[in-house]
Parts: C-alpha cells; structure tokens; sequence
C-alpha cells in the first residue's frame, strides 16, 4: 500500500522549497533593482544641480557691432611732418571710417616715437580694427591702456608716432648768372654840308 502521509509530506515539502527559492529570488532582484537605482539617483541630482547652477550663472551679453561710419575719430599729428595727419586719415577712409568724421590737429609737442590709440570705453574691437588698419603707414602702434573719459567728444584718439620731423631750413644757394655785356652803341652825328652860295 502506498503510504499517503508521506506523499503527501513530499509535495509540501517541495512546496516549500520552490515557495522559498522564489522569494529568495524576488528579494535578489529587488535588491539588485533597488541598487540600480540608488546607484543612478546621485547622478542625476548632480546633472540637476550642475543645471541650476549653469541656469545661475549670467550669460554674457553680447556687445553690439559698432558701425565704423559713426565713430568719431581725432588723428593729433604727434611727430610735426607735414602731411602725416592726412596720411592717417586716408588709412582710415580705406578701412571703412567715415571721413566727416575724423579730424586732424597737431601736437603741443612733437616728440611721439610711437603711434598711439586711445579708445573710450567699449571701443576696444574698434581700437584693434584701427591698430590693422594703420599697420602699412605706421612702424611702431600701441593700443593705450587708459581709457578716455565718457564725455570725450570723440571715441578714439590716434596720436601719431615715428622719427621726429626737423625742419630744413633752405640754405640760400649761390648762383652765378652772366649778364650780357654791353655791347657799345654807335652813334653818328651828321655833319653840315655846306649851302651853295
């Protein structure tokens, strides 16, 4: 005869035994999932934060183009040659600077070496733009690091540079010129004939 008890023991036994490994397993796999998640959590709290700060940061604004036609522009002749100032001038017309707009004066003093560039405030782009511009005229260029004051009539000053002018003054040249000598005249005074009688 078949005893039943243990039958009936064995399937429960076994039972149990698949009840446990499946819920040995389900806790594995909740542990696993669980840990994956903890895992990437911290990672995305970071992308978060690094995003609130990027957001906090101020973006930099961006500087508007300056026209070259509306800048105004004084070219001071810094060394005395004549004609350095309209040299300057005729650079800046070929770079696009409008000529109503730039204006020439001399030097109290004529003892500038080297091309110099003030700008105002916020000029600088335009002080570099220059500085190319005058490259071919000028040996020696410096973009000043003092800026001019807000109320300047202009927005750059180019202050021009290079081997001081001297003046020649003319030494009177001597020259030898030949006058024609004067050839003598010949006059001849008539003589009276005498008058029939």
């Amino acid at each position: 005869m078949i005893d039943t008890d243990s039958l009936y023991s064995n399937q429960q036994g076994g039972s149990k035994n698949k009840k446990v490994t499946i819920v040995v397993f389900i806790i594995i796999v909740a542990a696993v999932l669980g840990g994956i998640l903890l895992l990437r959590q911290p990672k995305e709290m970071e992308q978060t934060k690094d995003v609130i700060i990027k957001n906090k940061e101020p973006s930099p604004t961006e500087k508007p183009e300056i026209d070259k036609k509306s800048v105004k522009i004084q070219v001071v002749n810094g060394t005395g040659t004549p004609g350095q100032a309209g040299a300057t001038v005729e650079a800046l017309k070929n770079a696009g600077y409008d000529s109503d707009n730039i204006k020439t004066v001399n030097a109290e003093e004529f003892n500038n070496t080297t091309t110099t560039i003030t700008v105002k405030d916020g000029f600088d782009d335009v002080a570099s733009d220059i500085k190319d511009a005058l490259k071919t005229t000028f040996d020696e260029i410096k973009i000043d690091s003092t800026n001019l004051d807000k109320n300047s009539e202009f927005d750059i000053i180019v202050t021009t540079g290079g081997k001081k002018f001297e003046e020649v003054t003319p030494t009177p040249a001597i020259t030898t010129s030949q006058s024609p000598t004067p050839s003598p005249t010949i006059t001849t005074t008539p003589t009276p004939t005498p008058a029939p009688t």
